[in-house]
């Protein structure tokens, strides 16, 4: 599946050392680049405050590494590098429950800074194998993209993948996931066009080791990135050890984490983030916590939470996981013992739900892209041999439709696709062939600028409303009082680190709790909030009774006073919809 230019071998080096950028170029490049930082650092400060609950999980598991607690630290579930980043700088900056999250998101826009460095040496070695290739289309009667529509086009994609599905906004390891995509693919294309040194093929090893360890997704895709670089090199003499010294590197990057995490389980694996969520999302097990066993045949838990009263369903879980709610720090350990099984008829449910996703991002999200490269494509008059020019560019195409294709599977949400959706769209963009021309020259610099256009309103558009309806509102946004005030009002109690507690509905109450270091050992699902609020008064008693069993000193609770009547035992806390009720 290789061109003419597949594996560029050219002794013509001037055309390989730089992208030899003129000043318009770099103009070019600069200003993408502060749009980007001015965005990014934008979209940082403005959700300073939010935080999610796979967040929270990456912030305990950060610390557990800083403390040497390996138990706690080793999960099947969340993956080490990002944690790594959020125990660090948690260790150096030590901020106070005000500016915790906040020095999260710094390091998000850190990790955005460096995730555009990455792409930026993606975009480079991208404009060192056109310049090769332009002259080869050149011989042959057609024209490809000019360096300048590769810029506009590239950080385009780049601002609005990142910015738009990724975000900062998310406390994910997704935008280092991006970060290594960029640089493996970059150093694809420098062994595409020709520079088969055994440096870069370690330098490949060590960015896909380190892009496992970020995300357990990246370890089968890792192996689809190490094949793309085998079949590069044509010289299969030359191919085969370097593709071995490749993969040994790989494994002796993420070899150490593997033998520790299958050690843990007692059985090889190198994650279990796959099989949960395909059990969750294609054979319906019970989503996410309190798994007990259903639906029949979904396997037998090994150590699952303990139910501790029926009606409303209750349950305790404080050891021995850690973490502020260990029931989601590891998923792993208590769904420990269900079994994933193929059905067909759900998976083809669950793969028309995924289509769906798919298609809007194809045709509502982004119609511009779309559009230009139907435009381009047409005005190639190659036909069917369009379809042959776009596979040139397999190198790219394949690893991003291999991630699609595995998500499709199971479950896809956007931000896991930010780095492919840009390699996606830059493999189909840079396989248009026109004829050589002036005018071809400016069809493509047009449909560039359209489609850059396009991306970058799409992007710009929510953070300027943002700030219009921020400069005319009278009232600041105050988003940390809420956790504040349950966090004050818990120490004025005498509530302190590491103390137990019991919620009802986790999701609504992980946030002040990681502020006020307690841990959540019981909970009451969010759906049975009403059962448990208008039952009797014997039934309550009951379910108290149990909770402090499990060492909770008090539960807490999120009520809008307009949604339920709550008793004078509940005692608001200040002017949130949080109400505490004092188990001792």
């Amino acid at each position: 599946m290789t061109d003419k230019v597949g594996s560029i071998q050219c002794p013509d080096t001037t055309m390989c050392k730089g992208p030899g950028q003129t000043r318009n170029d770099q103009w070019l490049v600069g200003f993408f680049c502060f749009i980007a930082v001015v965005l990014g650092a934008y979209q940082a400060w403005d959700t300073r405050h939010a935080m999610n609950a796979d967040g929270i999980s990456y912030l305990d598991m950060g610390e557990a590494y800083l403390r040497g607690d390996w138990d706690m630290a080793i999960n099947a579930y969340w993956s080490p590098f990002y944690s790594w980043l959020l125990g660090l700088a948690m260790h150096i900056l030590r901020p106070s429950a005000y500016w915790e999250f906040p020095v999260v998101h710094l390091v998000n826009y850190l990790i955005f800074l460096n995730t555009l460095l990455c792409f930026h040496f993606f975009l480079l070695e991208w404009i060192k194998y056109n310049r090769y290739r332009l002259k080869i289309l050149s011989e042959s009667g057609y024209t490809g993209c000019p360096k300048g529509v590769l810029i506009i086009i590239g950080y385009s994609l780049f601002i609005w993948s990142s910015l738009n599905f990724i975000t900062i906004s998310i406390v994910t390891p997704d935008m280092c996931v991006a970060a290594f995509v960029f640089l493996a693919s970059g150093i694809i294309l420098r062994i595409r066009r020709g520079n088969i040194d055994w440096n870069t093929f370690i330098m490949l090893g060590v960015v896909l080791g380190f892009s496992y360890l970020a995300k357990a997704i990246m370890f089968p895709l890792s192996f689809i990135f190490l094949l793309i670089s085998l079949f590069l090199v044509h010289n299969f003499r030359k191919a085969l050890p370097r593709f071995f010294v490749a993969l040994m590197t790989f494994l002796i990057v993420a070899g150490p984490f593997i033998a520790a995490l299958s050690i843990s389980k007692g059985r090889f694996t190198y994650g279990d983030s796959g099989k949960l969520n395909y059990v969750w999302y294609v054979n319906n097990v019970t989503r996410w916590v309190h798994w007990q066993g259903e639906p029949t045949g979904s396997g037998f838990p090994e150590h699952p939470v303990r139910k501790i009263f029926s009606n409303p369903p209750t349950y305790e879980f404080g050891t021995p996981r850690g973490g502020t709610y260990p029931a989601w720090y590891d998923p792993s350990y208590w769904y420990e013992g269900v079994q994933a099984h193929f059905d067909l008829s759900k998976q083809l449910i669950v793969l028309k739900t995924q289509m769906k996703e798919y298609a809007d991002i194809l045709f509502k999200v982004q119609p511009a892209l779309l559009i230009g490269c139907i435009i381009l494509y047409y005005m190639s008059r190659r036909r069917w041999l369009c379809i042959k020019d776009m596979a040139d560019q397999w190198s790219l195409i394949i690893p991003s439709v291999a991630v699609m294709v595995i998500y499709a599977m199971v479950h896809v949400e956007r931000r896991f696709l930010g780095a492919f959706i840009v390699l996606l769209w830059t493999g189909v963009f840079y396989g248009v062939k026109l004829p050589k021309s002036e005018a071809s020259k400016s069809l493509m610099s047009c449909i560039a600028v359209f489609m850059a256009m396009m991306l970058m309103i799409g992007t710009v558009y929510s953070p300027l409303l943002n700030a219009y309806q921020l400069i005319n509102s009278t009232k600041r946004p105050s988003a940390p009082d809420v956790s504040l005030q349950v966090v004050e009002a818990l120490a004025r109690m005498g509530i302190s680190r590491g103390d137990k507690i019991a919620v009802v509905g986790w999701t609504e109450n992980i946030i002040w709790a990681r502020l006020a270091r307690v841990q959540i050992v019981a909970d009451i699902p969010s759906e049975e909030k009403k059962t448990f609020l208008e039952g009797d008064h014997s039934v309550k008693s009951q379910v108290f009774q149990a909770i402090s069993k499990t060492g909770a000193k008090i539960i807490i609770i999120n009520a809008a006073q307009d949604c339920y009547n709550m008793s004078e035992e509940w005692k608001r806390i200040g002017e949130t919809e949080y109400y505490l009720y004092n188990l001792s």
